[in-house]
C-alpha cells in the first residue's frame, strides 16, 4: 500500500485527463460561469445554491448571518460590527475554522497564507449574485484548507445594453450610516460595471468604531470565440478593537451583566487596506472545449496595535501580497448520454509576507522584528464527471500540490520594548495529494442519491509557524500538514411543492493544526474525529407563502492522546434555522427567522473540565420589504427580541471559573431606501 500513495492518485490523474478525449460532434458549447463546477447540481455531495432572489428576500443582515441560516454552517461574529473579523464554520473546526473553510469570489481564493480572516464586511450582500455552498468537498478543484467545505460567492457581472444607477442608502442603530451605489453600462461590446459601498457605525460597544469603503470595477469584452475580463477592488478598513468582557466569580466580576457594551482595550484598532485585481480571458476551443487563461495579484497592508497596560504593547505593521495563475481547460463529451465533463488546470500561488514588530507605532521605525516569509504554491488537478448511465454519474479526481515556505527574522536587541531573541532562518517544503471519488444518482424528478469519498489537506500558516519555544525564544517550527479522509452519503426528495434534503459525513483527521493553551505553542494534535448530519426541508405553503428550515448535528472529539474522547472546544452539537416569507401584496413582503445554537465548549478547554459552557442561544430576525420597478424599502429588525448572547467565549487556564467573553449585538434596526436610474 506504500506504493499506492503516490502512484493511485497519479493514476486516477491520468484517467480523469485522457478520458475527456472520446468526444461526440454534437456537444453544446459549455456556458461561461465564475465557478469550475460545471452543472453543480449534479455533483456528489450536500450543495446549496443561494439565488440573488433568496439573499434579497432574506432578513440577514450581512453574509455570514445569510450563511449560518443553511444547514452544516454556523457563524461567529467576534466583534458585531458590520461582520468585521469573522468567521464561517463548516463542520465543526472551532478556533481553526477560517482555516479549514475555503471562501472564493468568483472561483479566487480569499484565505490568505496567514491567519487573518475573510473581511466578510468588505463583500456587500447587494454585490453579490448567487452563493454556491460545497459542504464537505471541493479540494480537489480549489485546494488545501477546504476540509470542511467551499463557499464560492459569484458577484454580479456587468451585462445588457442599457445604462443601469442603483442607490441605496441605509440608516441603522448605533449610529451607522450606509451607501451603495451600482452602475453598469456598456459602450460597444464591452460592458462595464462600477460599485461603491461605504459604511460608518458607532458599533454596539465602546472602541467599536468602524469605517469601511469598498469600491468594485469590472469590465468584459465578448470575442468571437469567447471574452475577455478585467476586474479591480480596493477596499480600506478602520476598526476599533473592544476586547472581551471578563467574568470571574472568585473576584465578583462579570462585565456582561455590568458593563456589557463597555471595553477594556480602548486604545486598540485594526486597519487596513487592499487591492486585487483579476484579469484573463476565455476562450472556446470549440463547441465542446473551453480553455480559461487568468491571472491575480493581492496586496493586503494592515496595521494593529494592542495595549495590555504597564507599559506592555504589540504594533503590527505588516503586507501581504499575492501573486496568482491559474489557467484551466474545461471538455464536455458523451459518456452513455449528454452530460459528461472534465476539468484540468494549474493553480500557482506566490506570497510575499512582511511583518515589522514594535512596541508601539511610535518605535515602528526600529521594529523589534522584521519578518519576511514566502510561500509558493504549485498545483496540478483534474476532476472527471461522467455519465455512466442516463440517471448516473460518477465524479473523480486528484490534485498534487508543493508548498514551500522560505523565513527570515531580523531581532534588534536594542528596540524599544526588546526582551526575546532572533528566530533561526527556517526553510521547509511538502507535496501532498487530494482525491475525490463520487457518485451522484438521479431517479427522476422525485430522488437523487450521492455518496463520496474525499481526502483534503490543509497548510500551516506563516502566522503559526513563527513563535516562542518551550525556552521562550523565537523559533519558526514546522508543522505537518494536515491530512483528512472525509466520506459523505446524501440524498433529495422532491414532491409537488416540498424539497427535502440529507446528508451524513464522517471525517478522520491526522495532524489537525491547534494551538495548545497550555504551552502557548501551535502543534499537530492527535487524531480528531468529526461526524455529523445535515437536513434542510423547504415547503412552499401556498403561492404566497414559503417556509425553509434546517437541522445540523455536529459531534467533533479527539481520537486519541490526552485528550481522547472529549469535544473539540467551540462546536455546538446541535443548531437549526427556521425562516418563512409572506407576499403581503404585489409589491410587499415580510420575512422572519429563528437561529438557534446549541451550548459549546469554551475555547481553551479541551479538558471538557471548566464546568461551564457558552450558554445555547436563539435569535429572531425581521423584513418588511416594499418595492417597485424603481423604488424599494427595506425595513429590518436584528435579533428581535433583544437576546443577549455571546457565539466565542475563552476559559482560563489557570482561575478556575474565570473566562473572556465577545458580546453580540442587543436588537439592531436599519432603514434602507433604493432606486433605480
Amino acid at each position: 500500500m506504500k506504493g499506492c500513495k503516490l502512484l493511485c492518485p497519479l493514476t486516477m490523474l491520468a484517467t480523469v485527463l485522457i478520458s475527456p478525449f472520446i468526444m461526440a460532434a454534437d456537444d453544446q458549447r459549455i456556458i461561461v460561469t465564475a465557478t469550475r463546477l460545471d452543472n453543480i447540481e449534479q455533483q456528489a455531495g450536500f450543495i446549496t445554491i443561494i439565488t440573488v432572489d433568496d439573499i434579497a428576500a432574506s432578513a440577514a443582515a450581512t453574509l455570514p448571518e445569510l450563511l449560518a441560516t443553511e444547514a452544516g454552517v454556523m457563524s461567529r461574529n467576534l466583534y458585531g460590527n458590520n461582520a468585521t473579523r469573522a468567521s464561517v464554520d463548516m463542520r465543526g473546526f472551532g478556533a481553526t475554522a477560517k482555516q479549514n473553510t475555503l471562501i472564493l469570489v468568483d472561483g479566487r481564493r480569499l484565505n490568505d497564507v496567514d491567519m487573518a480572516a475573510v473581511d466578510f464586511s468588505a463583500i456587500p450582500l447587494a454585490n453579490i449574485e448567487r452563493i454556491e455552498i460545497i459542504r464537505g468537498g471541493g479540494s480537489v478543484l480549489y485546494g488545501d484548507s477546504a476540509g470542511g467545505g467551499v463557499i464560492n460567492i459569484i458577484s454580479k457581472k456587468a451585462a445588457g445594453q442599457q445604462a443601469v444607477v442603483d442607490l441605496g442608502l441605509t440608516i441603522a442603530s448605533f449610529n451607522q450610516r450606509q451607501l451603495d451605489v451600482n452602475a453598469a453600462t456598456t459602450v460597444g461590446t464591452t460592458h462595464l460595471l462600477a460599485t461603491l459601498s461605504t459604511i460608518n457605525s458607532d458599533g454596539y460597544r465602546d472602541n467599536n468604531e468602524l469605517q469601511q469603503r469598498n469600491v468594485h470595477l469590472g469590465m468584459r469584452t465578448p470575442l468571437k470565440t469567447g471574452e475577455w475580463f478585467l476586474a479591480l477592488t480596493l477596499n480600506d478598513q478602520e476598526l476599533g478593537l473592544p476586547g472581551a468582557r471578563s467574568v470571574d466569580p472568585g473576584s465578583s466580576i462579570d462585565e456582561l451583566a455590568t458593563d456589557r457594551n463597555g471595553t477594556s482595550t480602548p486604545l486598540d484598532y485594526a486597519n487596513q487596506d487592499g487591492l486585487n485585481i483579476s484579469a484573463g480571458v476565455t476562450r472556446y476551443l470549440s463547441d465542446h472545449a473551453e480553455l480559461v487563461i487568468d491571472a491575480g495579484y493581492r496586496n493586503n497592508n494592515q496595521q494593529a496595535y494592542y495595549d495590555y497596560g504597564g507599559g506592555f504593547s504589540d504594533y503590527y505593521d505588516t503586507g501581504l501580497a499575492t501573486v496568482s495563475i491559474t489557467p484551466r481547460l474545461t471538455m464536455a463529451y458523451d459518456g452513455v448520454g449528454p452530460g459528461s465533463s472534465a476539468t484540468a488546470g494549474i493553480d500557482i500561488y506566490r506570497s510575499r509576507y512582511d511583518s515589522d514588530r514594535a512596541l508601539n507605532p511610535s518605535t515602528i521605525s526600529t521594529p523589534i522584528h522584521r519578518l519576511a516569509i514566502d510561500q509558493t504554491s504549485r498545483a496540478l488537478y483534474a476532476s472527471n464527471r461522467t455519465r455512466i448511465t442516463n440517471a448516473t454519474n460518477i465524479t473523480a479526481g486528484a490534485r498534487i500540490q508543493a508548498v514551500s515556505q522560505r523565513a527570515t527574522d531580523r531581532y534588534d536587541a536594542t528596540a524599544p520594548g526588546a526582551f526575546d531573541s532572533e528566530a533561526p532562518a527556517f526553510r521547509d517544503d511538502y507535496r501532498e495529494t487530494m482525491w475525490q471519488l463520487g457518485v451522484h444518482h438521479q431517479s427522476g424528478e422525485a430522488l437523487s442519491l450521492s455518496a463520496g469519498i474525499e481526502r483534503a489537506v490543509r497548510f500551516a500558516t506563516v502566522d503559526e509557524i513563527f513563535e516562542y519555544d518551550p525556552l521562550f525564544k523565537r523559533v519558526f517550527s514546522p508543522l505537518k500538514p494536515q491530512t483528512g479522509f472525509q466520506y459523505n452519503m446524501g440524498f433529495g426528495i422532491k414532491g409537488g411543492q416540498t424539497v427535502f434534503r440529507g446528508n451524513l459525513y464522517y471525517m478522520n483527521l491526522d495532524n489537525e493544526i491547534h494551538f495548545d493553551p497550555l504551552t502557548f505553542t501551535n502543534i499537530n494534535l492527535d487524531p480528531t474525529r468529526r461526524r455529523g448530519a445535515e437536513f434542510s426541508l423547504q415547503q412552499a405553503v401556498s403561492d404566497d407563502v414559503g417556509i425553509k428550515a434546517s437541522y445540523t448535528y455536529m459531534q467533533a472529539t479527539f481520537r486519541d492522546g490526552a485528550y481522547a474522547g472529549n469535544t473539540v472546544p467551540l462546536v455546538p452539537r446541535n443548531s437549526a434555522s427556521l425562516t418563512t416569507h409572506w407576499q403581503t401584496g404585489t409589491a410587499s413582503r415580510v420575512s422572519a427567522s429563528l437561529n438557534y445554537v446549541g451550548s459549546q465548549y469554551f475555547d481553551n478547554d479541551q479538558n471538557n473540565t471548566f464546568g461551564e459552557k457558552i450558554p445555547a442561544y436563539t435569535t429572531a430576525d425581521l423584513k418588511y420589504m416594499l418595492g417597485g420597478k424603481r423604488w424599494n424599502l427595506d425595513v429590518l429588525i436584528n435579533n428581535a427580541l433583544d437576546k443577549e448572547y455571546f457565539g466565542y467565549g475563552v476559559s482560563s487556564t489557570t482561575t478556575p471559573g474565570k473566562y473572556n467573553a465577545y458580546p453580540d449585538p442587543g436588537r439592531v434596526l436599519s432603514l434602507s431606501l433604493s432606486r433605480r436610474f
